[in-house]
């Protein structure tokens, strides 16, 4: 029994031991397999700008807030083999390579500095920059460089046999010098020609750096500290050797410490070492594979430190993170309690108690005994399944021992476990054993133990060690299933079912929040007291804060999934005010409407099994440790982003010059519509944190969120634009707004107020000139129309007398005359009547520009009776009409036809002629044509005849009048003759109605 409690002691003094010296620094490495073009890293260098800049083997990489960029010889290096960094007094920065010279960059071009230029040697393995100069450090002398001018005065051990390889630079008292590595120290000549005098002839100095009046200086296989006045006297410096590898770099942090990055060429004792009081090796506390380290940078702003290797790329270390790591070998932290200052630590392998004093780990062995020596001893019955206890196997074996959780009641840790229910005081000694299985346990107000089965009820424990209890049936529609979580608080204690919603229990009876309609939600996992009321997770991520008071229940916030970092929510935890959220991503703390994110770019990395908060720290479990968390300056954290910068504009894919004016007053042409603007922060210590909203004036909304530091403003309209920059930065729940840009688009010409104005000016001249056009052209068109009437009239008129003309008044006269000498008063009377008639028609047509047809008609018919009674009626005349026509609906062109019937009398028929006969065929042609046809089988004519019907006054008339009226005439009037057979005139007219 003694060599138990010795082992058990034993043990738990490892355990302090691996809580006290395994703590782990947040690391990352950038490799040849992402970022990297080389992972053989010889040099690094921290700019002024917070911009890490990479000399590698293959090519230089510069690394600003995570975002990588890569140079080469065809972006204009000299060489892509790059030893040496540093940077002038104007911000550029100079790369020394190995065979090629110097690159100077001033941000946009490189320029080459060679031996072609004066530089001593093209092999470059050091370079320092002292006032106005940059020395430049060799495998075979040293060269000064003018920052302002380029000049180059060089230094050569002229003589010696021995290569003077340059391994350093150092000050002190406002004097330079110089270590090499076989041929000793030299000293800059501060008076006269750039020269340098040896003050000593140490061999094998490898590096050298200087702290205070103290300078370190690496040897083979080991390095010596001294004071710089003994060590640049002349011989070697009587100091102890120290550790066991060769420095190549050095840095020193804002807490004094000093790191040195070993590697040992032919021996495996490299590493990363601290130099303050020993050689302590921090390799594996930095999470660093290998052991040649080559070359260190510090950024005193984030407490970061950079290690070059020359096979595994960079390393980033976090001297000071927010978030530490208390590496547990090979164990998982599954559960925290505390009872008075003393830590249970639940872990997969057993429980680890820790007190000011001693510390006890409990293993599952001493579970197992446990559980055999009560089965061996009790004398009651075990509980079984049959009675509705959640089934238990007996016979599991120690190694298949699972814990559930821990809780504490009455100042005893109880365990939940598959093989039964402990509770265990503070010194790790057994207080009882209960042979029960449940997920999920907790305890009253009063104390009294509460066992939840998912499908046989809950049980409350009067005397757990009699196993008397008071049951619950699951069947009751209050009593809670499927529990998954518990909370005890004053006077409550609180369940959450997946299925079934909340529950709680008080004064001796339990609740359904669901069933008694107080809740609807049904699907709830975790809880926690937050601000005196609670805040409850649904199993699909969203979080509700919610206010239980008697008889009042208020639902005070909802936090929706979309405003926390994952989906599955592992814990909620409360620090004062702020709620503490895990998931699989991260950490969400939720302050008022301040979200904090913490990640593993924080060093926060999954699983998260559990957590507790202990003063002002989240201890969070995991596998292989435990993580802290300090709250406490997580929120006092201030906006890490001050400033935005404008980086780049491209105004349709062409880049734009950046100058401070064009800035201020950027104008576009309308063309120039497609704005691609690319921005940064200032420096920031977790860049994967910056979300970036904008927008283009102040009464816009913001546009969506994203982790892209671009704007692709495309086919923006004529506008001025204010373009304003909002960083939500999520590792301090700020933002930081900034105008970056403003700039107008003109529109096009044709948009302007002066080319409106032009145009308008214009349509009113165009408007103008047309009225007065228009004006014009009617007073023509009115004098034409006058003319044209009068000349109607006249045709009219004309017409009027060819169908009166006095030669047939006279032989119409003359026959009436006739008549009446020959007594046949009879005759005389009708063709007086006929002619009186006729002459009434023609008075009354000659007004009208159309009359019906059936006028015309009759007007015709009139005139044949006149002009055939003349001649003794010998011409037969024959009237045909088109059954489809109405001739009291459609009208035609008054004195048209007239003519041609008189030409049939006048010229066509004489007394000898033989059956005269004369044919008038009215047809319908369409809807709007009417053909008239004039056929006789008269003498006929030619076209060169005597009486050429074409020639007459009277069709002069007609072809005038039907060109008046708008007739085609070679369409409308056509004239068939032949000589002895007659002749056959043919019109179209236009029907009107």
């Amino acid at each position: 029994m003694l060599s138990y409690k010795i082992i058990r002691s034993f043990l738990g003094f490892l355990f302090c031991v691996q809580c006290l010296w395994a703590q782990n620094f947040p690391s990352r490495n950038y490799s040849a397999a992402n970022e990297l073009p080389n992972n053989a890293v010889r040099a690094l260098f921290l700019d002024s700008k917070n911009v890490l800049w990479i000399g590698t083997e293959n090519g230089i990489v510069s690394k600003q807030n995570n975002i990588f960029q890569s140079y080469f010889e065809e972006d204009g290096l000299a060489l892509n083999s790059c030893w040496a960094i540093t940077e002038d007094k104007q911000n550029r920065i100079w790369f020394g390579s190995y065979g090629s010279g110097i690159s100077v960059f001033n941000g946009d071009d490189f320029k080459i500095l060679s031996t072609k230029d004066g530089l001593v040697h093209d092999e470059i393995v050091q370079l320092f920059p002292y006032k106005n100069y940059i020395y430049v450090g060799t495998s075979d002398g040293v060269s000064r460089i003018d920052i302002n001018t380029f000049d180059i005065q060089s230094w050569k051990n002229e003589g010696s046999e021995v290569l003077l390889r340059v391994t350093g630079f150092f000050e002190f008292e406002k004097e330079l010098y110089v270590t090499t590595y076989r041929t000793g120290v030299f000293k800059v000549s501060s008076e006269g020609s750039f020269s340098l005098e040896q003050v000593n002839d140490q061999k094998y100095i490898y590096s050298a750096f200087v702290d205070n009046n103290s300078i370190f200086s690496s040897n083979k296989g080991h390095y010596t500290k001294s004071e710089i006045s003994e060590y640049i006297k002349s011989g070697e410096p009587a100091s102890e050797e120290l550790g066991n590898s060769i420095l190549w770099d050095y840095v020193k942090t804002s807490d004094s410490t000093i790191y040195a990055a070993a590697w040992g060429i032919y021996d495996s004792n490299g590493g990363i070492f601290e130099l303050n009081e020993d050689f302590r090796d921090r390799t594996n506390s930095f999470g660093i594979q290998g052991n040649d380290m080559f070359s260190l940078a510090y950024d005193e702003a984030f407490e970061r430190l950079y290690i070059g290797t020359l096979s595994s790329g960079v390393y980033e270390i976090q001297l000071k993170p927010l978030v530490k790591f208390e590496e547990q070998f090979n164990r998982n932290i599954q559960g925290f309690a505390e009872i008075d200052g003393n830590t249970a630590y639940l872990l997969e392998q057993g429980v680890q108690i820790n007190s000011a004093k001693n510390q006890f780990f409990i293993q599952l062995l001493d579970f197992k005994r446990w559980q055999q020596n009560y089965l061996r001893t009790t004398t009651r019955p075990l509980p079984e399944h049959k009675d509705d206890f959640y089934e238990l196997d007996h016979n599991t074996t120690a190694s298949n021992i699972k814990f559930y959780d821990i809780k504490t009641s009455n100042n005893l840790y109880w365990i939940n476990s598959n093989v039964g229910i402990f509770s265990i005081d503070t010194d790790g000694k057994l207080d009882t054993y209960l042979p029960l299985h449940s997920e999920e346990i907790n305890f009253t107000a009063n104390g009294k133990l509460i066992e939840t089965n998912p499908y046989g009820g809950v049980r409350i424990y009067d005397d757990p060690n009699k196993l008397s209890y008071q049951y619950y049936p699951q069947d009751h529609e209050d009593t809670p299933t499927m529990v998954v979580s518990s909370l005890k608080t004053d006077n409550k204690t609180y369940f959450t079912s997946v299925f079934s919603g909340l529950y709680k229990y008080e004064n001796g009876r339990f609740e359904s929040y669901l069933n008694l309609k107080i809740w609807k939600e049904k699907n709830l996992r975790h809880m926690v007291s937050h601000n005196d009321n609670l805040a409850v997770s649904s199993e699909f991520g969203d979080v509700f804060i919610v206010r239980d008071k008697p008889g009042s229940f208020e639902v005070l916030r909802k936090i929706p999934r979309a405003s926390i970092q994952g989906n599955t929510i592992s814990f909620l935890n409360a620090y004062g005010s702020t709620l503490i959220i895990g998931t699989e991503r991260g950490l969400t703390l939720v302050d008022d409407d301040r979200f904090i994110f913490l990640d593993e770019e924080q060093g926060l990395e999954q699983p998260f099994f559990s957590s507790k908060i202990e003063n002002d720290e989240l201890h969070i479990g995991s596998e292989n440790g435990l993580f802290r968390v300090n709250i406490k300056e997580v929120l006092a954290s201030s906006n890490r982003v001050k400033s935005i910068q404008l980086k780049n504009i491209a105004i349709n894919n062409n880049e734009y010059e950046l100058t401070e004016n064009a800035l201020n007053d950027l104008d576009l042409d309308y063309d120039e519509n497609t704005v691609l603007l690319s921005f940064s922060t200032n420096a920031h210590p977790y860049p994967k944190k910056l979300q970036y909203h904008y927008r283009l004036n102040q009464d816009e909304e913001w546009s969506n969120p994203t982790s892209n530091s671009e704007i692709l403003l495309p086919y923006l309209p004529a506008n001025d634009y204010e373009v304003q920059v909002r960083v939500l930065d999520s590792s301090t729940g700020l933002n930081h707004s900034q105008n970056i840009l403003n700039f107008s688009i003109k529109p096009p010409f044709w948009k302007t107020w002066w080319f409106f104005t032009y145009i308008f000016l214009a349509l009113m001249a165009i408007v103008y000139a047309i009225y007065k056009y228009e004006l014009a052209k009617n007073k023509r068109f009115e004098r034409q129309k006058r003319a044209i009437q009068r000349r109607f009239e006249e045709t009219k008129m004309e017409a009027l007398l060819a169908q009166m003309n006095p030669h047939f008044i006279f032989n119409a006269m003359n026959s009436i005359q006739n008549y009446i000498m020959d007594s046949d008063i009879d005759n005389a009377t009708i063709f007086l009547g006929d002619f009186a008639k006729l002459i009434r028609l023609n008075l009354d047509h000659c007004t009208k520009p159309t009359i019906l047809l059936v006028e015309e008609i009759e007007y015709l018919q009139s005139y044949i009776r006149v002009e055939n009674t003349r001649m003794n009626n010998a011409v037969a005349v024959n009237f045909e009409l088109d059954p489809k026509i109405d001739t009291y609906d459609v009208e035609v062109p008054t004195m048209i036809l007239q003519t041609f019937v008189e030409n049939v009398f006048v010229h066509a028929f004489t007394v000898e002629s033989i059956d005269p006969k004369l044919d008038m065929i009215f047809k319908k042609l369409d809807e709007h044509v009417l053909s008239c046809k004039i056929i006789d089988n008269g003498s006929g004519f030619t076209a060169t005849g005597k009486n050429r019907l074409h020639n007459s006054k009277g069709l002069s008339l007609v072809k005038e009048r039907l060109a008046l009226l708008d007739y085609d005439i070679e369409d409308a009037l056509n004239i068939e003759s032949e000589p002895g057979k007659g002749t056959m005139v043919s019109l179209k007219l236009r029907l009107q109605r």
